[in-house]
């Protein structure tokens, strides 16, 4: 289970804190980071651990973080599908979104969930077969949903509602 909590600080720049809960053992990993959306000014670019822009397949996403070396993670999306790139390994995954939605907050969440797998130690290969990303907008919120927004590499997994 994570907690997502992001305070913007411009147009493209988000300071992100974050609590994975590690379900098994009942570990809490607290992760912050700056999470930045291009295209951006140089500076927050260059210091962004979390980039995400548009673009499409996962040559772009190894272009965009050989362009930006010091990003942990960096995130292409069009539409319901969006490449992840984590680390220097150069490990990428690919994510469909089922349901509808905001796609580029959902993405930019996804994105900041990385991050904080990355951090909590767990291995970048698993986190598109790992998991399933359920995100739940607050009531109010202006990405409110019917049903939760979700993210799986795992095009057979059924949707769930």
């Amino acid at each position: 289970m994570a907690t997502l909590v992001a305070a913007t600080s411009g147009h493209s720049v988000h300071r992100v804190r974050s609590v994975l809960l590690d379900s098994v053992s009942g570990k809490a990993t607290v992760d912050e980071h700056v999470r930045v959306r291009l295209p951006a000014p140089e500076c927050p670019a260059l210091l962004g651990d979390v980039l995400i822009g548009r673009g499409t397949g996962a040559p772009a996403a190894v272009e965009t973080a050989a362009a930006h070396p010091g990003a942990m993670v960096v995130a292409v999306h069009r539409g319901t599908r969006c490449w992840l790139r984590f680390g220097s390994d150069g490990t990428v995954a690919e994510l469909r979104l089922r349901g509808v939605g905001h796609q580029e907050e959902v993405w930019a969440a996804v994105a900041s969930l990385a991050h904080s797998w990355l951090v909590a130690g767990l291995p970048a290969t698993e986190f598109g077969s790992a998991c399933v990303v359920r995100i739940h907008w607050p009531s109010g919120n202006c990405c409110n949903r019917r049903r939760a927004d979700s993210a799986s590499s795992d095009s057979d997994r059924p949707e769930e509602a």
